[in-house]
């Protein structure tokens, strides 16, 4: 029985202990970044020249953008993009082309008032089988970034509008 109030007492201090090393960092790391989040599926439709031929490009895009912002304003945006059902049929062809993958990218912006953002996220292009033009009879899904990926971030991190277009030129698309 003698025990039994001593055991008591040293657990009871065990846990003020652990609390009193948990608490600060909780206050510290909640302070110093402000989380937002915003997910929209998009649907896409356009013309991009992919290849040997122009691509009529059908289909849809999941874009999740998280913001971390800092306390004098200013922070990081990670957009992470997914293609859902997205296909193209060959202008010259007629083949049908798939794209698929999903791409992450992190981009900083400063304590503006508002502040646009773009990304060109990197996805892979399945040619279509048989004969293209010029005949490819083994091609390999190569990386090919048809989309450009627009959002405005305010200065305390919250998102604004997401968009998503088909991007003419794959190959250099600051241009």
């Amino acid at each position: 029985m003698r025990g039994h109030p001593l055991r008591a007492i040293s657990k009871i201090c065990l846990i003020v202990a652990l609390l009193g090393l948990a608490l600060p960092m909780t206050t510290a790391s909640a302070s110093a970044a402000v989380l937002h989040r915003r997910t929209a599926l998009l649907a896409l439709s356009g013309t991009l020249f992919s290849g040997p031929e122009r691509v009529d490009v059908t289909g849809g895009i999941r874009v999740t953008v998280v913001t971390r912002s800092d306390p004098g304003g200013g922070g990081s945006a990670d957009i992470t993009s997914q293609l859902v059902n997205t296909t193209g049929i060959g202008q010259t062809s007629g083949g049908r082309y798939r794209f698929v993958g999903a791409d992450h990218n992190t981009v900083a912006y400063p304590p503006d008032p508002i502040t646009p953002v773009a990304v060109f996220p990197t996805f892979l292009k399945i040619y279509p089988r048989g004969p293209v033009v010029p005949p490819n009879p083994v091609v390999p899904p190569n990386p090919v970034r048809p989309v450009r990926i627009r959002t405005a971030i305010a200065q305390d991190g919250s998102i604004d509008n997401i968009t998503a277009e088909v991007f003419e030129v794959d190959e250099n698309p600051n241009t």
